[in-house]
């Protein structure tokens, strides 16, 4: 099914109808969501994160705007199935681990019992792949304009992040602008809630909380945060409720 995103215009109209802190996710973003049982450096509380985020964008009034664009999401159904597999193999491999290791158990240990660890199945993997999905249908995704592509292929050309001299990511850097668009729209238009940019890749946005030169920059003019995953903008976004503190 094609996406089809609304204008960015259009969704800074909503969301100043309805102003609630803003959160944009990139592919990487989103993607976590279903890589955090078998990443390490991954916290659970991602997963756990992207549930709540689920519940405040259902609940009326909402209470947060999950927002992404077409790029995005046509990323993500690119990855989507692959991730799965990672998934399915290495819940496959834990389970034929603790099999064995029940087994060997058994002979050792004789005097204990030993059960199997019955939730170690395939409901595992389909309740994430759901969180997952649930998460993707609940951001608002907008269209990117053509003055957004053409400040992509600039940045590109100049080799500014996400891009470098040496790696040319021209995708990330139309996704990045049409964050920073849909941004200055609000800014300009007196929006003072937080608005909150999310992507685990350090390596070309630099690591967060500043992230490299011109991203600081270009976050700074639309007073953005950046942050690597959605336990980590849930926090902000919290921390922000508090009176006084934002």
């Amino acid at each position: 099914m094609p996406v089809v995103g609304t204008s960015a215009r259009d969704l800074a109209t909503s969301i100043l109808a309805v102003p609630r802190p803003v959160v944009f996710f990139d592919t990487a973003g989103l993607l976590d969501v279903l890589r955090v049982p078998f990443r390490q450096e991954l916290q659970v509380d991602i997963l756990a994160s992207a549930i709540r985020f689920v519940e405040d964008v259902r609940v009326i009034p909402r209470r947060v705007w999950l927002v992404c664009t077409e790029n995005v999401v046509k990323e993500f159904q690119a990855h989507r199935e692959s991730v799965g597999q990672e998934l399915t193999a290495h819940i496959s491999s834990l389970s034929n681990s603790v099999a064995r290791l029940a087994r060997v158990a058994a002979v050792v240990v004789p005097e204990k019992r030993i059960r199997p660890l019955e939730w170690l199945d395939a409901t595992v993997e389909q309740r994430v792949m759901s969180v997952g999905d649930r998460f993707v249908a609940s951001m608002s995704v907008f269209r990117g304009t053509s003055d957004c592509v053409a400040r992509a292929r600039d940045r590109l050309w100049a080799g500014l992040p996400p891009a470098s001299k040496s790696k040319q990511e021209f995708k990330d850097c139309e996704i990045f602008e049409e964050f920073v668009d849909l941004a200055g729209l609000l800014r300009r238009s007196g929006f003072d809630q937080p608005i909150i940019f999310v992507t685990p890749n350090s390596s070309d946005y630099g690591a967060p909380p500043e992230g490299h030169d011109q991203i600081a920059s270009d976050l700074r003019a639309s007073s953005c945060l950046y942050v690597s995953n959605a336990a980590w903008a849930l926090a902000l976004i919290e921390r922000a409720a508090r009176p006084g503190s934002w």
